[in-house]
């Protein structure tokens, strides 16, 4: 059966903001520079305006900093080419996003995986922290907000990983393609403005899911000027972003962000009903997310493992991503992406509980 409701990618359902898709149909008419070969002035813009932009977060960076992508996989190539070679081990979380994993594995790094734990609310245990620490650390990879869980890392957790990075002298790599989907009390940190850590925070971004503009494939990262000679080897022809995407880039980043306000509250409200809804089904648990726009649900007592969960609601027209990509045992799981209108959630919960009643 094809799927009618797809929540396994994370792919918001509405257009970029008026004035991204604007830009680039001017730049376009105007040609030049944006349609052949841009030079250094193109990028130069882009670059000011997330100088810019990253100064209302804390930090303030140079040009030379900024190194712009096709999107946040490639920034994310860029960040752990910078500071890790194969058999170099990194510090990270689970559940944490597939990607990441599947990227390390082709590197051939270890993984040193600190467990998130439902119990705890999907935060880490920095009392245990430093166990998953050794001397073939050379860096830490936070997604924060957590994609899968939605974890919003608090500021004292950013400290007790700074700490860790100082004292060990490795790098903080930041995934940080959330952060304006932080609700309830709860607060981004950019943990580059935190006291002696942007000289070894790399940032990782994209505009996919702020600015819902996961086809343009644009983003970057942040390099501190002690990783960026490697950074800059890695980048290449092959990362850089379309001429004409970088005015839509650069439009978002100097909007007034009331499209990004508008998303925040609209996926807050998916949040609030999915994972209520979810948790009042027998043999689900589902705890809502601090950040990011996913439902992260427990199936364990339901016996079946992610996998088979998804296959069996996939036959009921409904998309979502088994948890075991996202870990090492997070089996029994499963990640719904709340792209969808609450109209069409509520479709997928009542499928979600044809399925579990077929057990």
């Amino acid at each position: 059966m094809s799927i009618s409701i797809n929540l396994g990618s994370g792919d918001p359902e509405v257009e970029a903001p008026e004035c991204v898709k604007e830009a680039i149909m001017k730049a376009l008419k105007e040609g030049g520079n944006w349609t052949h070969y841009g030079g250094r002035d193109i990028s130069r813009q882009f670059k000011e305006s997330v100088i810019d932009y990253y100064k209302t977060l804390g930090p303030e960076y140079k040009l030379d900093n900024i190194i712009p992508t096709c999107g946040s996989t490639a920034a994310l190539n860029v960040a752990l080419g910078a500071v890790l070679d194969k058999g170099d081990e990194i510090l990270m979380w689970e559940p944490s996003y597939s990607g990441h994993f599947s990227l390390l594995r082709k590197m051939g790094v270890k993984m040193s995986v600190a467990p998130l734990k439902e119990e705890t609310g999907w935060h880490p245990d920095i009392d245990t922290l430093p166990e998953y620490v050794s001397s073939e650390t050379k860096g830490v990879l936070i997604c924060n907000p957590n994609n899968p869980t939605g974890t919003v890392f608090n500021e004292e957790e950013l400290r007790v990983i700074g700490d860790l990075a100082v004292d060990h002298d490795f790098a903080i790599l930041s995934d940080e393609i959330y952060l304006h989907f932080v609700y309830g009390d709860n607060k981004f940190v950019s943990t580059a403005s935190l006291n002696g850590l942007k000289e070894r925070t790399i940032n990782i971004m994209s505009f996919s899911k702020t600015f819902s503009m996961t086809g343009y494939r644009l983003g970057y990262t942040i390099v501190p000027d002690r990783y960026l000679a490697r950074a800059n080897s890695l980048s290449g022809l092959n990362n850089r972003p379309a001429s004409f995407v970088y005015a839509g880039g650069i439009a978002a980043l100097r909007s007034d962000f009331s499209y990004v306000d508008e998303r925040r509250k609209v996926y807050g409200e998916r949040i609030d009903y999915i994972c209520n809804a979810l948790d009042d089904v027998e043999g689900i648990s589902c705890i809502p997310s601090d950040g990011a726009f996913y439902a992260w649900f427990n199936i364990k007592e339901l016996g079946i493992g992610s996998q088979e969960f998804c296959n069996r609601l996939r036959k009921e027209g409904v998309g979502m991503r088994p948890g075991r990509g996202f870990g090492l045992n997070t089996d029994h799981y499963v990640r719904a992406a709340l792209v969808r209108p609450v109209s069409e959630l509520k479709e997928a919960v009542a499928k979600v509980k044809n399925v579990v009643n077929s057990l």
